[in-house]
């Protein structure tokens, strides 16, 4: 009895430590799970705030060289894995495998937003990427092409920005070069926006017809090529590109106004090649 009686404080003592220690544990986890949320709070904050802030694609105060002292949300444009880039050397990636589309048909909204011209479309469009799908958001173009081939610009480059998360975007570009005419510029060049507006049309195209027969592609880690900048876009680059005549090309490259980024440094990125 005496022997019972003498536990019982040791085991209140050693019990008041374990609980002790294990709020200490929790404590210190939800300390750290709180800076982890200020932390993103405040980059959410950061993006926001700069909802207003006026960049352009032209040098000036305001221009690429500038970005990213515009706003704190815009820090990640003097990041080490910004985009475009020149393509000059890329490796063969053994492991890449072929991309998928299922592309169907979409009415489409085409906005001027000042910085280029986008159309938005219905969804249920997505791209396949080795297992993961990515749903396609919205199309837009840049004039001349932002990448270059190993060091030459194409007239327009079109990209197809899909996103599978919030940081997990995949960003298809294809170029431009000057040819027969384009069948989606016959449709709607005449309704591109010259200046900042919009134009909807009910009447359905088909996105496949938008891809070319051959998708050889290059493939790299980057980022959004305007602001915020974000280092959160895998690159596939076609090879074979698209054409529209000379007179479509100068009509739509008189819209955008060069509206392109200046090409960014690799910084040791490898570039990765699918297919010939």
């Amino acid at each position: 009895m005496k022997k019972t009686i003498m536990l019982v404080p040791v085991l209140f003592v050693f019990i008041a430590i374990f609980m002790t220690c294990d709020n200490k544990t929790n404590n210190h986890k939800d300390v750290k799970h709180s800076k982890e949320t200020k932390e993103e709070m405040k980059k959410e904050t950061a993006k926001k705030d700069c909802d207003q802030v006026h960049w352009s694609h032209h040098k000036g105060e305001h221009g690429p060289e500038n970005w990213a002292n515009l706003c704190e949300g815009f820090k990640d444009c003097n990041g080490e894995k910004q985009s475009p880039i020149d393509i000059k050397e890329a490796v063969k990636g053994e492991d890449l495998k072929p991309l998928e589309f299922e592309y169907g048909k979409t009415k489409v909204n085409i906005i001027n937003n000042g910085h280029t011209v986008q159309f938005n479309i219905d969804k249920g469009s997505s791209m396949m990427v080795d297992g993961k799908k990515y749903d396609l958001l919205q199309f837009h173009y840049h004039a001349t092409s932002e990448h270059t081939i190993k060091g030459e610009y194409s007239p327009l480059e079109v990209h197809f920005v899909h996103r599978h998360a919030d940081d997990d975007f995949a960003v298809l570009g294809i170029m431009y070069e000057e040819g027969e005419a384009n069948d989606l510029f016959n449709k709607y060049l005449k309704h591109f926006p010259a200046d900042k507006g919009e134009y909807t049309s009910d009447e359905k195209f088909d996105l496949d017809a938008l891809l070319p027969d051959n998708l050889s592609y290059y493939h790299y880690g980057g980022s959004l090529t305007t602001p915020p900048c974000s280092e959160v876009v895998s690159w596939y680059l076609l090879q074979n590109p698209l054409r529209a005549s000379q007179e479509q090309i100068k009509d739509f490259s008189e819209i955008l106004d060069k509206n392109f980024r200046p090409i960014q440094e690799l910084n040791g990125r490898t570039i990765y090649k699918f297919g010939e």
